[in-house]
């Protein structure tokens, strides 16, 4: 699967200047071939599932299906030249953050319509993301969500509970940042805050505060009160409760309690690198993150899931999916073929390979606990975390909305290495958005 950037943000020189994607002629839309349709994903996996169970498929319904697997960093480079020339593949995954792009040029076929009474068995957090008001524009196959995962061994150690840590924006201290000073240890065992801790030498850091925004800054922002984004997409982070938490998070990075703001905002991976090595406690991040625990962490230490860390208006966790779109043709028998392949996708015969080999929480809700028993069957309980929240935080929506949240991080990442203030660099990382938005 792609990293939690990568779901996020797009590669930059692909949609560099593109709104609305307009529609080609509907004659160029017409070079269907007759030999069956296309369906485009960016994970090689999950292709190779698909195509092992798209023979059943094909057997019921006549309709052979090629399924193509492009690398992540080609995907949003080659889709608007398909879209261009008329050439987009029959059915591709989308995520949030270019969905509009593709709706509002007339690409996309809204799917509510054809999948029926099928829509009520997918997961509202998922298929919510990619409803409009003129109706349904992607049956959900994948989501994730933020979690905080905890290293046991150090936790125990300290006597801490990371099942239900909570912060206090305007305190002196609360829960994470009493259990963060308990872990901060340096190289010769001095614990934060006690007389010589040199926090150069940390053997051990606190809790992963850093400029990630789908781990991070999105569920403090939502936990604090704050959005993202509002319901139009207008960008909103520099509220009073977004810089609260932005400066909160790189509080803690200034106390030591995490690791140095100079470093992670230049290594979006180090704090896992760090977790899967000992030498963090605390790591929130997300689901899409257990493979390369795992693997990382091997037997090394125990570790656990845990909601994210709550704030003043409860856990928040930030929500994404990914969700299989079918383009628009003026041809009948085309477009029910679209929609009989788009129905199958939303069932459990296509998702339930995807689940077992624990690709990212299916989006049809009867097949969440395949997904737990496989995690289960690798060693890790993720039923902790619960079911789908109820109120989760938003990933990017609506047109250049990944563009906006790629000029805004680095502004945002100053506040972490102690080279702005936190409310001229939330306001001027908002300008920067809304700039790259247009």
């Amino acid at each position: 699967m792609p990293t939690r950037r990568q779901l996020m943000l797009t590669a930059a020189t692909g949609l560099a200047g593109i709104g609305v994607l307009p529609a080609c002629s509907r004659g160029g839309q017409e070079s269907d071939p007759a030999d069956g349709l296309r369906l485009r994903v960016w994970n090689e996996q999950a292709a190779g599932l698909y195509e092992k169970a798209l023979v059943a498929f094909t057997d019921a319904t006549g309709i052979a299906v090629e399924v193509q697997a492009m690398a992540w960093e080609n995907y949003w480079t080659q889709l608007p030249l398909d879209a261009a020339e008329g050439s987009l593949p029959d059915v591709f995954w989308m995520n949030t953050a270019h969905l509009d792009q593709y709706r509002d040029g007339d690409h996309l076929v809204e799917v509510g319509a054809g999948v029926g009474d099928l829509a009520a068995q997918w997961e509202p957090v998922a298929s919510d993301l990619y409803r409009r008001q003129d109706g349904l524009w992607g049956v959900p196959q994948l989501w994730e969500q933020s979690v905080l995962v905890a290293n046991r061994q150090l936790v125990d150690e300290v006597g801490g509970d990371p099942s239900a840590l909570r912060v206090d924006l305007w305190a002196e201290s609360d829960p994470l940042r009493d259990l963060a000073l308990a872990l901060t240890v340096d190289g010769e065992g001095r614990r934060a805050g006690e007389e010589g801790f040199d926090p150069a030498v940390r053997r051990v850091t606190g809790f992963s505060a850093h400029p990630d925004r789908t781990a991070v800054l999105g569920p403090f922002i939502a936990g604090a009160g704050g959005a993202w984004q509002d319901e139009q997409g207008a960008f909103t982070f520099a509220s009073e409760a977004g810089v609260a938490a932005v400066r909160y998070l790189a509080g803690m990075a200034a106390a030591h309690l995490a690791p140095p703001g100079v470093e992670t905002t230049g290594q979006p991976r180090l704090c896992r690198d760090l977790f899967t090595k000992g030498q963090l406690g605390l790591l929130q991040t997300g689901t899409y993150d257990l493979r390369a625990i795992t693997e990382g962490v091997g037997e090394a230490f125990p570790w656990s899931l845990h909601p994210v860390v709550a704030g003043p208006e409860g856990t928040r966790p930030l929500v994404h999916a990914i969700a299989a779109v079918g383009r628009a043709t003026t041809s009948e028998e085309r477009t029910k073929e679209i929609a009989e392949l788009l129905s199958w996708l939303g069932g459990i015969d296509a998702q339930r390979p995807l689940a077992e080999a624990r690709l990212g929480i299916p989006g049809h809700r009867d097949l969440r606990g395949a997904w737990d028993q496989a995690w289960g069957s690798a060693g890790v309980d993720t039923t902790a975390i619960g079911g789908a929240p109820e109120n989760p935080a938003r990933p990017e929506h609506g047109l250049r909305s990944a563009e906006g949240t790629a000029a805004a991080l680095p502004i945002i990442g100053e506040v972490f290495r102690g080279e702005a203030d936190v409310n001229e660099a939330m306001s001027r990382a908002q300008q920067a958005a809304d700039k790259a938005r247009g």
